[in-house]
């Protein structure tokens, strides 16, 4: 009988809209991957590392100078510091404690059963159990796509310092209503056209996000108007 393949289901939904974040995808992919070699130890160590890459991937959106150097605690610290869990003070209080069991236990499993958190004589067999192991990828896995989906729903300009060009298409479309495309043509059939939000976003991010901060600032203004 075949097995059927674990997957972070949660996670694969939360960062399907962001697939330029190449990293973040391939550790997802390699937790499911060890999950589904039946390999305890090493499933272990990479939820911790997944859940680790969220952390710093949501860091590196929101803070201009992340320091990404911090240990696994600080980093969840860092997240906790950036992001409103819930417009409830109470519900976000709660919603705090249970995310900060569920890297405590990632944590203290990795580190007495991970693949890399000590060495074991040759006829070691691991306590950890498959069974166990699921239980708690799925618990990371209802973690990160909370963590993340929060974080990009709530993500402004003002708080937004690594800017995705995708992220704002109606201020593109602003642009490119603006400022005229540019054409090459590489042959009577071949011709590229930028556009020029696109120049803009490659050439210059630091005057494009300026710009994206004057853009939103007057539709706020405008809408509280109406």
């Amino acid at each position: 009988m075949t097995q059927n393949a674990f997957r972070l289901s949660l996670s694969t939904k939360a960062i399907a809209e962001t697939d330029s974040a190449i990293h973040l995808i391939e550790q997802k992919e390699r937790l499911e991957a060890a999950i589904q070699a039946q390999d305890s130890a090493l499933s272990i160590d990479l939820s911790k590392a997944f859940l680790e890459s969220i952390f710093k991937t949501i860091i590196s959106d929101r803070l201009e100078e992340p320091d990404l150097r911090k240990e696994f605690f600080p980093l969840f610290k860092d997240v906790k510091d950036q992001l409103s869990f819930s417009d409830d003070a109470g519900i976000a209080d709660k919603i705090s404690r249970l995310a900060g069991m569920i890297v405590n236990v990632t944590n203290e499993l990795r580190n007495r059963y991970g693949a890399a958190s000590h060495g074991s004589d040759g006829y070691h067999q691991s306590a950890l159990r498959m069974s166990d192991v699921e239980f708690i990828a799925s618990s990371v896995d209802g973690l990160a796509a909370f963590l993340y989906k929060k974080h990009r729903e709530t993500l402004e300009p003002e708080n937004h310092y690594r800017i995705r060009y995708e992220d704002y298409p109606d201020f593109n479309d602003w642009l490119d209503g603006q400022f005229d495309s540019f054409s090459m043509r590489l042959s009577e059939k071949i011709a590229i056209e930028y556009l020029a939000s696109q120049m803009l976003f490659e050439q210059d991010p630091a005057t494009y996000r300026e710009m994206l901060l004057q853009f939103t600032s007057t539709e706020e203004s405008e809408d509280e108007d109406d």
